[in-house]
């Protein structure tokens, strides 16, 4: 007689579906990781990219500043040198005073000295105008020049006023650019760890 029992189906080992399984999910948390990495790597690169700008504006805002240093020195130079002049110019102008005081005493001198001395009293006049001339024109000089330093000095504030724009233009990109090193550090430490 034939033995009419079913044939039980093989049993798979229990080590086989732990292996299979531990499998999936190891290949699962590799796809996983795989993305992280490739979204971190991207956003380094992007990070970079924005820290290299950042660099290349805070060379500009330097530039920019050593040039307004230049021009503010050139202005004060000339500043100096408008101050010099019309020092110069007081001290002919005070020569000229002393000149004209001298003169009038002259004048004082020949009058009473009479008539004889009048040719002399009259050269006195010509000398005294003439210096009146040159001490008027002295004082437009003075005023010309006192004018232009005048100028000087306003152009010298509105340039301290860009250099003081250029400075806070650089504080807020250092600033920008200390945050993003941090950003970069702080990316950088999670792909370290899973490599």
């Amino acid at each position: 007689m034939e033995d009419t029992r079913l044939a039980a189906p093989k049993k798979t080992p229990v080590s086989t579906v732990v292996i299979t399984i531990l499998a999936i999910a190891l290949i699962g948390v590799a796809a996983v990781s795989w993305s992280k990495l490739s979204d971190s790597n991207k956003q380094i690169a992007a990070t970079q990219a924005q820290l290299d700008q950042n660099k290349t504006e805070l060379t500009q805002l330097q530039a920019q500043l050593t040039e307004a240093k230049t021009s503010a020195a050139a202005l004060q130079k000339q500043v100096t040198e408008s101050q010099d002049g019309m020092a110069q110019l007081k001290k002919q102008f005070e020569e000229s005073q002393a000149g004209l005081t001298a003169a009038q005493k002259d004048l004082a001198d020949a009058r009473t000295a009479g008539s004889a001395l009048q040719t002399q009293l009259e050269e006195s006049r010509n000398s005294s105008n003439e210096i009146q001339t040159q001490a008027n024109e002295a004082k437009a000089l003075t005023d010309r020049l006192q004018k232009e330093l005048a100028d000087a000095q306003g152009s010298s504030v509105s340039l301290q006023k860009e250099l003081d724009a250029a400075k806070a233009q650089t504080t807020d990109l250092q600033a920008k650019y200390d945050r993003t090193q941090a950003e970069l550090a702080a990316a950088q430490k999670p792909a370290k760890g899973k490599k």
